[in-house]
């Protein structure tokens, strides 16, 4: 029953996929400029009229958008996104090279993410009133109103320019460093930038659940009964992650969002940079891929949330064994 569960969400995953495949090829479409100006490069003033049709015919760009979205879907079923219009290269081959370096920036950020909010929830969520408890909400709100891309760039003027502590692009030295250590140099100011645009909306998160939990009627009956605090308090944790569990997997989507601001300012070589450079090109081929590609990983992670919260949750659980 549980594998039967999990191919109806890898179904759902995939309707949804072909949605927003559908909707992301339309827009583009729609946007203003021709879709065949990236294969003309810096050609296009030269090429007559003729020409220009004869490209759009050999990439079935004079065919309707409907049907350029079937052929598209069709190959992108059997693994093949097309060829990069600026690079000439396999779409996937492409994606496949940068897609490492934005799991590696994502993972790390939400690892990071998920331990400092959930100490600092817990901690305040026990604490309802304390000084803790305050300034937790009041940091929260500052730290979602603040854009990721200003507080980039506040970063790299004071730990790059004032005092050259991180280097403010890339991801390695240009003297031929490349180890692990000078990947982690250069990858501290675009997860500090991650991290502090969503460490206090999670930890807000936690704290909320467990101060709600701890006013439940459980607790206050089990209070009354003379059940231990330590026991009291396993109940209200347990019971505040399941909630916490599910957030994490709906924002899930957020880190690659901010991953595309934060790799564009600090040049990290990832899907986001090489999402933005294929919309000022037009490259729509590879932008496609890109976007499919993302919303694989976030459909995936959905999946792997969701078995965790019946692992946790007991009714989930009865639910999907039924």
């Amino acid at each position: 029953m549980t594998a039967k569960w999990i191919g109806k969400r890898v179904i759902m995953g995939t309707i949804v996929l072909v949605i927003v495949s559908f909707l992301s090829f339309f827009i583009m479409h729609a946007a203003p400029g021709d879709p065949a100006a990236a294969y003309y490069g810096g050609n296009s003033q030269t090429l007559t009229t003729a020409e220009k049709e004869r490209i759009a015919q050999a990439f079935g760009l004079d065919k309707p958008i409907l049907s350029q979205y079937g052929i598209w879907l069709r190959e992108a079923f059997q693994g093949n996104l097309g060829y990069s219009a600026k690079e000439g290269r396999a779409v996937l081959t492409i994606l496949l090279e940068k897609l490492p370096n934005t799991l590696q920036l994502v993972a790390i950020t939400l690892l990071i993410v998920t331990i400092t909010s959930t100490w600092l929830g817990l901690l305040a969520g026990m604490k309802a009133g304390s000084l803790l408890d305050r300034g937790l909400s009041i940091f929260s709100i500052a730290s979602s109103a603040v854009p990721s891309f200003w507080l980039g760039i506040l970063f790299i003027m004071i730990f790059s320019v004032q005092l050259g502590w991180f280097p403010s692009s890339g991801m390695s030295d240009v003297r031929g460093g490349g180890g692990i250590a000078d990947r982690l140099h250069h990858i501290i100011l675009p997860v500090t930038v991650l991290v502090l645009s969503h460490v206090g909306l999670f930890a807000r998160f936690l704290q909320d659940c467990v101060k709600s939990e701890s006013k439940s009627y459980y607790v206050q009956v089990a209070r009354a009964n003379g059940v231990a605090e330590r026991e009291i308090r396993k109940y209200i944790l347990r019971n505040s992650f399941i909630p916490y569990v599910n957030y994490i997997g709906v924002t899930i989507p957020s880190f690659f969002g901010g991953s595309i601001v934060v790799e564009s300012l600090f040049g990290w070589s990832g899907l986001g940079q090489l999402l933005v450079k294929s919309v000022m090109v037009k490259d729509f081929p590879l932008l496609m891929g890109g976007i499919l590609i993302i919303g694989v990983v976030v459909v995936v992670s959905l999946i792997v949330i969701d078995v965790i919260m019946i692992v946790f949750n007991p009714k989930l659980r009865r639910g999907v064994l039924r």
